[in-house]
């Protein structure tokens, strides 16, 4: 079943639930720098979806032009058929009833331990999100392949080789003038061309921290306009815009001061260090684009005291995700912008 175009966010998600729990984990979500909010959402018990795509010349049908009079020509599309699993997160929480028994502390032990996991939550979905390579094994196995894997494994995932573009080592730190930002900013558009999304809708460029403030600095080297704004999310946080694309940064690995994107990658953006250059990466979300699924709602589920010791609750989360990607312009990346 391939995920449709229903599919909502968890902001959505949490403004249809009457489940306060919901709600109060979608806004923790919402004030972290968590990727998951951008992702459009469906519920299914499915635990692979299967699909086809058109790769290509080959895979499209012939469009044969004749004369009157003239038999109709044979055509057919060739697609070729791709498959997306389900991954599981799952924690538990213990708290000693003597807490809970406090009158005054009846939610807080708990929210405590909700609240630190989603702050944590974030680090490690962002970071998987961008940087997971399933074939290095452990957890990373259990877990979706990232975009950088993707984009460095293409013919694994019918993806086209413009989908990663050269910047060519753009200078994007201090040495920047108005002519390098305005090459950066062609590279810019080229991604977009590439994702189908000229005009930037439905697409989130993601990139760290150094590379927000240099896009930002490059925007205002270039003038008044320039295609950038500023608007508002429905938590009231301020989102850039680059036309109609956001500019989000992912943040930090869980040790709260790797960037999760590098500035020190290699030209190639193959190693994270050893070289001076960073990446961005685009996603195009929506129907025919990048969604996902996930198997029930993100949130905390309430065991009762356990049985063997009689002084323990239980507190398990139990979430799967999984994501979609019908379309080989779904995601890219620019590689080789010079910021340190």
């Amino acid at each position: 079943m391939a995920v449709d175009s229903s599919a909502l966010t968890l902001s959505d998600w949490a403004a249809y639930s009457n489940d306060e729990v919901v709600k109060q984990i979608t806004k923790s979500v919402h004030m972290t720098w968590n990727a998951i909010k951008d992702i459009p959402l469906v519920t299914s018990n499915q635990l692979k979806q299967t699909g086809v795509r058109f790769i290509g010349s080959e895979g499209m049908p012939s469009v044969t032009w004749t004369s009157i009079n003239e038999e109709p020509t044979t055509t057919k599309a060739k697609p070729t058929a791709y498959e997306e699993n389900i991954y599981l997160v799952r924690n538990k929480f213990v708290i000693d009833e003597m807490l809970l028994n406090q009158p005054s502390q009846i939610t807080d032990p708990v929210q405590a331990q909700v609240d630190a996991w989603t702050m944590a939550f974030a680090y490690e979905f962002n970071d998987k999100f961008i940087n997971n390579n399933p074939e290095s094994g452990g957890t990373s196995a259990k877990c979706f392949p990232g975009l950088r894997y993707r984009l460095q494994n293409p013919t694994k995932f019918d993806i086209p080789s413009e989908m990663v573009v050269n910047a060519g080592g753009v200078v994007m730190n201090g040495s920047m003038t108005a002519s390098t930002a305005n090459d950066f900013i062609s590279y810019i558009d080229e991604l977009l061309d590439n994702l189908a999304a000229p005009d930037g809708n439905g697409v989130v460029l993601y990139m760290s921290e150094k590379m927000k403030r240099q896009f930002a600095k490059a925007i205002r080297l270039l003038g008044s306009g320039a295609g950038f704004n500023t608007q508002s999310d429905g938590y009231d946080r301020m989102v850039d815009v680059y036309r109609n694309a956001k500019i989000r940064t992912v943040g930090r690995k869980v040790d709260q001061s790797t960037p999760i994107i590098a500035n020190a990658e290699t030209a190639p953006g193959t190693a994270d260090s050893g070289g001076t250059f960073t990446s961005i990466y685009g996603v195009h979300y929506g129907d025919g684009y990048v969604t996902g699924w996930q198997k029930g709602l993100l949130k905390p589920e309430y065991l009762g005291k356990s049985r063997e010791n009689g002084v323990i609750h239980n507190v398990v989360l139990n979430w799967g995700v999984g994501l979609w990607f019908p379309h080989t312009r779904s995601i890219g990346r620019i590689r080789n912008i010079g910021v340190s």
